[in-house]
């Protein structure tokens, strides 16, 4: 079905009137009612688990690592248990939302869903949850989470519109607010222009996937950060027409992310000589000093395909050269601590959370999450390196504890035969650290 950028369609999860805030801002949009699920969801944190943990000491640093503990399950007859591509966010108001793909790892799905779960007790439990159709499957769909309750952000693909060119695009808008209860898509009223060249078109286009374009990961609002209001800045990973390899774009937004427009490529098909498919999942970070660090995946898996980092001074407007970290090798994600320690979660193969306690990065320490899953969990929850895709989530608490959300799955990460102890299932790992 054709939609038009004026369609709106939001859905109050549990039909409640809530008083918090009312629908005002909305339109004149539709409200449903979700299907809600209560299966699945993992068991309580025990104060056991929330208390103990084990203390790695590093230098400067000590971080202690909760017992991990999964908190959402997917068995062989739902779907083909897909649980892939964790994410995680924190409302304002203190709800934590943790989503996950429910379709294949492939751009050629007729449909795509994403599952959300509810925690109103800072990850104890997440037994609220639906399930939410438009999702890439993916994951890093960019989102930010605003001061008055809101999350907001955008969908991972993008479509040509017009369809006959390929330097403006269009994508979906999503709002949740009221703690997650509440979601709101404005299909197409994102738009994406002024890039420099073409971008290729996908060999086989889809429904849901039409060149080879991906938003990816990150939001940051650079001015009056205490309303979230002013210019927002992200990255747009994509194949020019011509190129072998992916490039990664910055664009801006200041209209609360509704337009944005090109800024300046970032990183290009050459800027990483050894890269095996280019510059292509990017995370973004604003440091203590105002600067934006770009992250990014450079290959599919190994120690040699080594995350590339660049820096901007002037809000995204130019980039500095490429530097390599010791980190590998997707989907990297990123927070910066209040006492400024920064944090990267990454892996593949294997599972990683790699430390700094410098201001802009430049010394890194590494903990094997891995590992530490499978000394302190019993047998049939064992991790090995094809176990996982890698993807993971941070959220930053309050009090600075940084929660990790990562997926167990097994070695094809498509399906799970029946009886298998290699269960689709999303972990959280609680994490403290101090610095000594």
């Amino acid at each position: 079905m054709n939609t038009s950028s004026s369609d709106t369609t939001s859905s109050d999860t549990t039909g409640r009137t809530w008083t918090r805030r009312n629908v005002l801002g909305y339109g004149a949009a539709a409200v449903a009612t979700a299907n809600l699920h209560h299966l699945f969801a993992g068991p309580s944190a025990s104060a056991e688990e929330s208390s103990g943990g084990v203390e790695v000491q590093l230098s400067g640093l000590t971080v202690r690592l909760a017992k991990p503990r999964w908190v959402v399950e997917r068995d062989h007859e739902w779907d083909h248990g897909q649980c892939l591509f964790p994410d995680l966010l924190r409302f304002s108001t203190g709800e934590l939302m943790l989503n996950h793909s429910l379709n294949r790892d492939s751009n050629e799905n007729a449909h795509n869903s994403q599952a959300v779960y509810l925690s109103f007790d800072e990850g104890k439990t997440f037994n609220f949850s639906y399930d939410v159709n438009g999702f890439h499957n993916s994951g890093g769909e960019p989102r930010v989470a605003l001061p008055d309750g809101r999350i907001v952000g955008t969908s991972t693909f993008l479509k040509p519109e017009p369809p006959d060119q390929a330097r403006r695009f269009v994508a979906h808008r999503w709002t949740y607010d009221q703690g997650g209860r509440r979601y709101q898509v404005e299909p197409w009223s994102v738009v994406v222009e002024g890039l420099p060249r073409d971008v290729r078109k996908w060999s086989k286009p889809s429904r849901t996937w039409w060149s080879h374009i991906n938003w990816f990961s990150d939001i940051v609002p650079l001015d009056n950060s205490q309303t979230g209001k002013g210019r927002w800045i992200s990255t747009i990973s994509l194949r020019f027409d011509g190129d072998k390899l992916e490039s990664t774009v910055a664009v801006a937004s200041d209209d609360e992310g509704r337009h944005w427009q090109y800024l300046a490529t970032i990183a290009n098909q050459d800027s990483v000589p050894d890269a095996e498919e280019g510059f292509d999942e990017p995370c973004l970070l604003q440091l203590a000093d105002g600067d934006l660090m770009c992250v990014s995946r450079v290959g599919g898996a190994g120690a040699h395909q080594k995350l590339a980092r660049t820096y901007s001074a002037d809000g995204g407007q130019t980039w500095s050269a490429i530097d390599r970290l010791p980190a590998y090798a997707v989907a990297p994600q990123m927070v910066r601590t209040s006492s400024g320690v920064l944090a990267l979660s990454t892996g593949r193969p294997g599972l990683f959370l790699w430390l700094a306690d410098d201001p802009r990065g430049t010394n890194w320490q590494m903990i094997d999450v891995m590992a530490h899953h499978n000394a302190v969990l019993p047998p049939e929850e064992t991790m090995h390196a094809g176990s996982t895709t890698a993807y993971t989530a941070l959220v930053l608490m309050p009090d600075d504890r940084i929660m990790l959300v990562y997926d167990r799955r097994p070695v094809d990460q498509n399906s799970v035969p029946a009886g298998s102890l290699l269960s689709n299932r999303d972990y959280m790992l609680e994490i403290e650290i101090r610095r000594t």
